[in-house]
């Protein structure tokens, strides 16, 4: 992903070109750092980081693990971003992992398990205001049905649309997630994320790629609605799900 600091680009494009990758070439880490919208191979970004300040193990560095909340933060920055994580966790001269480490990590799973138990989505009303053929199959209702091979879309030649989820009762939410139906390509391009406050709709988020997975952390807000527009796809966009958390 260009970078060792657990750091994906806010853009990630999953394609890249790999003939216009070679030692000595200038802006490489940028350009790994976001992919290349129009690239001609599918290589995904991995980000590569590690617990400790370095890729092996030195008793002098036991005090330097990462915690879980950082890890968490992480998180959000690779896999929150299309990204895939490599997380580095080097055996001591035993061939063991150090207690320390174990605890982070244990630590990270216990904020994944908490912040993730709860998915606000998959009990509320979907509707789109377009999907495909006006075909039920690629309705709203696929973007919280749970079912990873079901998705919303527009029809052929339409590159913006959007979808609310309406929920029971107002609830906090403080991460919203969305996912493209990722076998048939990378499309969309930018999007933006509105909550209904006070009965007026107010932006909470934004950005431009999605991928398998885009993860936003927002300003906590109490709301009983919440609205994802696609604002612009290479294709028509194929959303499979929405999570609110």
């Amino acid at each position: 992903v260009g970078n060792e600091s657990g750091l994906a680009g806010k853009t990630n494009w999953n394609t890249i070109t790999k003939d216009t990758l070679y030692a000595g070439k200038g802006g490489i880490s940028s350009l790994l750092n976001t992919g290349s919208e129009d690239g001609k191979d599918w290589i995904p970004a991995e980000t590569d980081v590690s617990i400790r300040p370095g890729w092996f193990y030195h008793a002098a560095e036991d005090s330097l693990v990462k915690s879980p909340a950082r890890l968490f933060e992480i998180y959000l920055t690779s896999v929150g971003r299309g990204s895939t994580l490599l997380l580095n966790v080097p055996p001591d001269r035993r061939g063991l992992f150090h207690d320390n480490d174990l605890s982070s990590l244990k630590g990270f799973r216990a904020i994944l398990d908490s912040v993730f138990k709860t998915d606000l989505a998959r009990t509320a009303k979907a509707n789109a205001t377009i999907f495909r053929g006006k075909d039920p199959d690629y309705g709203a209702y696929a973007i919280n049905d749970g079912k990873a091979e079901t998705y919303w879309a527009t029809d052929d030649g339409v590159l913006a649309g959007s979808t609310e989820l309406t929920l029971d009762k107002p609830a906090k939410i403080s991460y919203v997630q969305i996912q493209e139906y990722i076998k048939l390509g990378q499309r969309v391009k930018s999007f933006k994320i509105e909550a209904r406050l006070a009965g007026k709709w107010k932006q909470i988020a934004d950005g431009t790629t999605i991928g398998y997975k885009r993860i936003l952390k927002i300003d906590p807000v109490v709301t009983d609605k919440v609205r994802i527009t696609i604002l612009d796809s290479k294709a028509c966009p194929l959303i499979s799900a929405v999570g609110l958390f």
